[in-house]
């Protein structure tokens, strides 16, 4: 047996060496392809953020595209604008020119040394706000939160998808520094309607269900008069610095609503080594990322 132990030991090697299976990479799978990132709304002009992949043997973390044209049709083809690079692979259309309710568009990026790439998506009708109902109350810390619900109409027979957000707006003075300070942010909002997803979540001033944004679709109250309840949590702190706050609610595309809700699960498991891979949603031909919309209505509220 010990002199058949060294033959098995070089039998077992040659085997496992026979198994080794060389794996080719193709060129045209790897090469670095145009990635646009648009969301758009109605309240602001036409941008898109233009870069490219990096190949799985790149090393660089360089990777927009300055040198792209960028245009934008409507649903018979028609040049609605054409987007101006701004620097940092960010393109614009100019000052004014904003996408319309009710319309279907379509983006085409193209680079010296890359494929074209184009993209389409429907910016839905609005869906306006018209009651908002608010009262003050106190957290388990007895620190005043503000309780606010919104009533809309939904739209009936269709699939609608939503996004609602609250910024805080306003002009602050700091009196110790004798400065004055502009202010527009997203507000943390606590909400607990069983029909908003989750993927986004996390805990904050002692809510555990605490949103930046928060996203719903209508399968279970099509065509109602729907209200959603949520809580703005650091209500007295923006109380005494006398802002204002604006809820933004956005009848978002199917296209829009599978971006964010992807691209949210990405950022829960990106640094997690056992959670299952996660791929973010993309609806651009021969490229990668986002070409979305949605239409938005708000209601101001003052601090």
């Amino acid at each position: 047996m010990k002199n058949l132990l060294p033959l098995l030991l070089i039998f077992s090697a040659l085997t496992l060496s026979n198994c080794t299976k060389e794996i080719e990479f193709d060129a045209q799978d790897i090469a670095p392809r145009i990635v646009v990132n648009s969301l758009f709304t109605n309240d602001s002009i036409w941008a898109a953020h233009i870069s490219r992949s990096v190949g799985v043997l790149e090393t660089t973390s360089y990777t927009t595209i300055d040198d792209a044209n960028v245009n934008i049709f409507d649903a018979n083809a028609n040049l609605v604008t054409t987007l101006t690079h701004q620097g940092n692979g960010l393109y614009t259309s100019p000052t004014g020119l904003s996408p319309q309710a009710n319309q279907s568009y379509t983006i085409e990026a193209s680079a010296s040394g890359y494929e074209s790439v184009n993209a389409s998506s429907s910016i839905p009708s609005a869906v306006p706000i018209y009651q908002l109902d608010t009262v003050t109350s106190t957290n388990s810390d007895g620190e005043t939160i503000l309780e606010a619900t919104i009533t809309f109409q939904d739209p009936p027979s269709i699939s609608n998808y939503y996004m609602l957000e609250v910024y805080v707006t306003g002009t602050w003075i700091d009196e110790w520094e004798q400065d004055t300070i502009e202010i527009r942010e997203p507000l943390q909002i606590s909400c607990d309607d069983i029909n908003v997803e989750t993927v986004n979540r996390f805990n904050f001033g002692g809510f555990e269900n605490t949103y930046l944004y928060l996203m719903l679709k209508d399968q279970n109250f099509d065509g109602e008069n729907y209200s959603l309840t949520f809580s703005v949590i650091n209500y007295a702190e923006l109380k005494e610095m006398d802002l204002f706050g604006e809820i933004r609610l956005v009848n978002t595309s199917e296209e829009y609503f599978n971006y964010l809700k992807s691209f949210n699960m990405y950022q829960r498991t990106i640094n997690n080594p056992f959670a299952t891979p996660v791929q973010v949603y993309s609806n651009v031909n021969n490229g990668m990322g986002i070409f979305a919309g949605g239409t938005l209505t708000s209601w101001t509220v003052q601090f």
